[in-house]
């Protein structure tokens, strides 16, 4: 199963999501996601507190989820 971070979840006005295979690549697409977009340095507080906000989950492709299979329209 797939590991996914939100912002919002960590009290951020962001819709930003991270959804990785692992929960290390979570962490790293959240870090550099806060760097680049929000300036943020990272502290290991806010690390800890990431790690805590990681959760399993069901990663939809960019584009979206087709149940029935082939294209989408």
């Amino acid at each position: 199963m797939e590991k996914l971070l939100r912002c919002r979840n960590l009290g951020l006005d962001c819709d930003f999501e991270a959804c990785e295979g692992t929960a290390e690549e979570v962490l790293k697409t959240a870090i550099d996601h806060a760097r680049a977009i929000h300036g943020k340095d990272i502290s290991p507080k806010d690390i800890e507190r990431a790690k805590e906000g990681i959760q399993d989950a069901f990663c939809v492709p960019k584009g979206g989820y087709n149940p029935g299979g082939g294209g989408f329209l």
